[in-house]
C-alpha cells in the first residue's frame, strides 16, 4: 500500500512542472556605493538568481517597514543583472532597515516569483528576518 502511494506521487511530479521543483528566485543587492538623500535615488546593481522560465516583466519596489519608496516594472533583464541606475525611488536616507522586493510575470501578467532582500543603510549588513519589516532603527 505504502509503495503504490509512493509511485502515484511520484508519477505526478511531471504534472507539478519543473518550476515546483526548482530552486526558488533570489535577490541580492548591496548598499555599498549609494549615496542617499537624493530626490530621486538610482538603484544599486540587483542580482536575481534563478528566474523561471517565461518570466518577461520584473516590478522591483523599495521599502522601509510598511512604507514604499517607489519602484518600476521593466524588462527581465537576460543576465539577471539590474544595472545601477536602472530605476529611481525615494530614499535611502535615514539609517535603517531597507528592503528591495523583485516580482516576476510572464508575458500575460502571471505572477511566476517573488524574491526579497533587506539591509542595514548605510552598513549594507544584511538584516536578520525578523528585522526585515522595521521602519527605523533607532541610534
Amino acid at each position: 500500500m505504502l509503495l503504490k502511494r509512493v509511485l502515484t506521487a511520484l508519477a505526478m511530479l511531471p504534472a507539478l512542472g519543473a518550476s515546483a521543483l526548482a530552486d526558488p528566485m533570489t535577490l541580492d543587492f548591496s548598499w555599498r556605493e549609494a549615496r542617499g538623500c537624493v530626490t530621486l535615488f538610482p538603484n544599486p546593481e540587483i542580482r536575481l538568481r534563478n528566474i523561471p522560465p517565461g518570466a518577461k516583466l520584473l516590478l522591483v519596489t523599495l521599502s522601509q517597514g510598511s512604507r514604499e519608496l517607489g519602484g518600476q516594472e521593466v524588462p527581465v533583464p537576460s543576465d539577471g543583472v539590474l544595472q545601477f541606475g536602472a530605476l529611481r525611488t525615494f530614499a535611502p536616507c535615514t539609517p535603517g532597515v531597507y528592503r528591495w522586493t523583485a516580482l516576476v510575470r510572464s508575458s500575460t501578467g502571471q505572477i511566476l516569483a517573488e524574491a526579497h532582500q533587506a539591509r542595514f543603510y548605510p552598513t549594507d549588513e544584511l538584516a536578520p528576518e525578523n528585522l526585515d519589516r522595521h521602519t527605523e532603527i533607532k541610534k
